[in-house]
C-alpha cells in the first residue's frame, strides 16, 4: 500500500518509453518526458541558436498568452523543445548557469562523438561551463551554456560491451 510521501522512483532513462516503479508502488500507465520548456528574452534568437547548434526544427509557432509566443521544437528524440517568451509584467530574475544548484539544472543530449561536438561548439563560441569528463561508467560528458542562461549538458554514452 502507498503511504503518503512515498513516490514511484524512476530506474530508466525518464525519456524512455519504459518506466519501472519500486516494489512500493506499481504504476499503471508509462510515463515519459514530454517536453522541456524555456523562457526566453528573444525565442526567435534562441530558437535559431537550436536550429544552428543542435539540428532541432521549428515545428510551431502559437500566442498562448497575450503577447506571448511559444515555438515548439523537435530534437530528434521523442522530447520536444519548447522556447517561450517572458509574459508581460514578470520578473525578469535569471537563472544562473552553474552546476549543483537546486531546481531544474540542466538538460542533456546524446552525443556520437563529443571531443567534435565540443570542438565545434567551442568554435562557435559557446562557453564551456565543464569540459570533456570521463565518468567512472565509461561514459563521458561536458557542460555548456545556452541562450538564457541553459545549461546544457552533451553525454557520449559508454560503449556497448
Amino acid at each position: 500500500m502507498l503511504k503518503l510521501g512515498n513516490k514511484p522512483r524512476l530506474l530508466s532513462n525518464p525519456c524512455s518509453t519504459s518506466t519501472h516503479a519500486t516494489p512500493e508502488r506499481r504504476l499503471t500507465m508509462e510515463y515519459r518526458i514530454n517536453h522541456v520548456h524555456i523562457r526566453a528574452a528573444d525565442p526567435h534568437a534562441t530558437a535559431a541558436w537550436y536550429e544552428q547548434h543542435f539540428n532541432a526544427r521549428i515545428v510551431s509557432e502559437r500566442t498562448v498568452m497575450p503577447n506571448t509566443i511559444t515555438i515548439g521544437m523537435e530534437m530528434g528524440g521523442q522530447c520536444r523543445l519548447n522556447v517561450s517568451s517572458k509574459p508581460p509584467g514578470s520578473s525578469d530574475e535569471r537563472a544562473v548557469a552553474e552546476l549543483n544548484r537546486l531546481g531544474l539544472e540542466h538538460f542533456g543530449f546524446d552525443v556520437e562523438d563529443i571531443e567534435a561536438e565540443m570542438e565545434r561548439l567551442t568554435a562557435a563560441g559557446i562557453r564551456t561551463v565543464l569540459p570533456i569528463t570521463d565518468t567512472p561508467t565509461g561514459s563521458r560528458l561536458s557542460y555548456i551554456e545556452g541562450p538564457d542562461d541553459v545549461l546544457i549538458e552533451l553525454v557520449q554514452p559508454a560503449a556497448a560491451a
